[in-house]
């Protein structure tokens, strides 16, 4: 454990380092290829510094920080495009924007606003919940083990939203940022294309709209017109996003990647068109036009993403056992926690 946090340190010293290269120096750089050549090295530099890392809570941090958002932002930055434009005016604020998945609000208000009790207390529900999920692989070895790998899909929701919510703690505290939500209520989608685009986990979305959607926009309109432009920007976005899950996998179990993350985006981006095909077409179902009634539509769509994400967005973790190494990870830190607390 202690190597291991020697590690982390280690590489995220070194992410630093690179972003103060990225912005003392590639930022004096003007906009275009020559910015996006100074940038390469740090981007390549990012796409390998999880292989130095052995935790999965570490490694899962650094690939999705580092890999994913980091390079996407730092690719839109070589374009003067993206949340690092223009640089901010000072060095930590350009590094935690960076690597951190945070959204700052570009017009905050002006009295500062009070923290949303009812907010808080959904936010501590779910982490009971995600503690209690946790827990119930204690369990594991009594419940039937389908239940247990049912469960993952579900502690991975509120894990992901909770763990979010802790690292928006620190530029809120330290910068005083006004930052945009990352989650809004996922499980209250209505429909894929609401889950997806203005729901769950909103920094990889805004990266991905600016980085792959809205460049691709103009090329499929004069392929197939302006009506239709959204459904190919739609589908190769949803196919990044997949490649970029098999990079976190290939990060977790460096194994070769069996495409069934990619498999799973691409099979929801041809949903999401589906949706918007249906809606724009009016079609009818069961006598009605495209609008179930709230509570059977979010039925069906959190059906649909357990199912799914259970049996083929998982699959190569739980086959794995990444679950299992997550839950001992947890239990380490649980079991280090008691011993503080007992220590005063």
């Amino acid at each position: 454990m202690e190597e291991e946090l020697k590690s982390f340190v280690k590489v995220w010293v070194l992410a630093i380092t690179s972003l103060c290269y990225s912005y003392y120096i590639a930022a004096k750089i003007p906009k275009g290829f020559l910015r996006l050549l100074s940038l390469l090295p740090v981007i390549s530099l990012f796409l390998f510094l999880p292989m130095n890392l052995s935790s999965h809570s570490c490694i899962l941090a650094t690939s999705i920080f580092l890999s994913w958002y980091a390079n996407f932002k730092l690719l839109l930055f070589s374009f003067d495009h993206g949340p690092l434009s223009p640089p901010p005016p000072q060095l930590l604020h350009f590094i935690s924007i960076a690597s951190l998945p945070i959204k700052i609000k570009r017009h905050p208000p002006q009295d500062k606003p009070q923290t949303s009790f009812l907010g808080t207390i959904i936010l501590a529900i779910k982490v009971a919940i995600t503690i209690m999920l946790f827990e119930a692989y204690n369990y594991g070895k009594h419940l039937n083990t389908n239940i247990v790998l049912a469960l993952f899909p579900i502690q991975f929701f509120f894990e992901t939203e909770c763990l979010y919510a802790v690292f928006q703690i620190p530029p809120k505290f330290f910068f005083g940022f006004e930052l945009e939500p990352q989650f809004n209520e996922p499980l209250l989608a209505n429909s894929l294309q609401d889950f997806w685009g203005r729901r769950w986990n909103l920094m990889s979305s805004d990266v991905l709209r600016l980085l792959i959607y809205n460049p691709f926009r103009p090329i499929s309109k004069r392929i197939i017109g302006d009506r239709w432009k959204s459904l190919p920007a739609i589908l190769v976005t949803f196919f990044v996003s997949g490649l970029m899950h098999e990079l976190i996998y290939y990060h977790l179990t460096h194994l070769p990647p069996t495409w069934e993350a990619t498999c799973f985006f691409v099979m929801h981006g041809i949903c999401v068109d589906v949706e918007i095909v249906m809606k724009k077409k009016k079609v009818i179902l069961i006598g009605r036009k495209w609008q179930f009634l709230n509570v059977i539509s979010r039925l069906l769509v959190l059906g649909f993403l357990l199912v799914t994400a259970r049996w083929i967005l998982f699959a190569p973790l739980l086959r794995n056992g990444i679950y299992e190494k997550a839950y001992i990870e947890y239990s380490m830190a649980v079991n280090f926690a008691k011993g503080v607390l007992h220590f005063y």
